[in-house]
């Protein structure tokens, strides 16, 4: 599976997994499923933009009909995180190559090509995919961004884990973090665990103490985040059968 590395602001380099031919190929039959409901839905209800056979009635039909259209992807995208329906379904999403959330000049950039290559110039998408050979359509080449795979987490990587009933929280503190930062705090961990990398596992230490406000150092680096994930899972568990 091809990769594409995503460089932090501290250089760190992260593999990310690109979209394949095949799952962006899927997303976009999904999408055109959607389109074709969509046109079905409005031919159904066509009568309740008024008499059929005036010109006022039919201009706006139309603008209803192909304006969603024609915005879908844009709208979509820039509303729902890099992803329209389809790449939500195949589970892939766009994102800049230097790693960060585009812009609305990107999204714009993409949009405005996919005209020309899916609109104009059939099929010319699926040929600069091919040549580039990036996980990039042209779209992508010119608005710097690309397509991955959004990660599959297993149970075992969400912020809930089991804890021994008998475990003695540490830090009373976590309580301030929210389930998305002790998932990014084991995404360090993890990736630590894999690549050895300390500069991440610093500056996730660094930032989880600051914010929490901890100055002792008695624990190392990684034997301190495991804890505040663990006294995270005590408390919201013992907040949860106390509910």
């Amino acid at each position: 599976m091809e990769n594409i590395r995503i460089l932090t602001t501290q250089n760190v380099g992260i593999d990310q997994e690109l979209a394949t031919l095949s799952d962006r190929s899927w997303a976009w039959v999904f999408d055109r499923l959607v389109i074709i409901a969509w046109i079905v839905l409005l031919f159904q209800f066509r009568d309740v933009f008024g008499d059929t056979n005036t010109t006022e009635s039919t201009i706006v039909f139309l603008t209803v009909l192909l304006l969603p259209i024609a915005l879908y992807h844009l709208f979509f995208e820039i509303f729902a995180n890099g992803q329209s329906i389809g790449k939500i379904i195949m589970r892939i999403k766009v994102i800049r190559t230097d790693g960060a959330q585009p812009t609305l000049a990107n999204y714009l950039i993409r949009w405005l090509l996919r005209i020309v290559e899916f609109t104009l110039f059939n099929g010319l998408g699926l040929v600069a995919f091919l040549v580039i050979n990036k996980g990039q359509r042209l779209g992508d080449l010119f608005a710097g961004t690309t397509v991955i795979r959004t990660r599959r987490i297993s149970i075992e990587e969400t912020a809930f884990k089991q804890i021994d009933p008998n475990y003695k929280p540490t830090y009373p503190q976590v309580m301030n973090l929210s389930h998305r930062d002790i998932e990014t705090i084991k995404e360090a961990t993890h990736f630590f665990d894999k690549h050895k990398n300390y500069i991440v596992l610093a500056e996730a230490y660094i930032k989880v103490r600051e914010y929490l406000g901890i100055e002792e150092r008695n624990a190392a680096q990684y034997d301190f985040l495991q804890t505040v994930v663990n006294d995270f899972n005590h408390y919201k568990l013992v907040e949860y059968y106390n509910a």
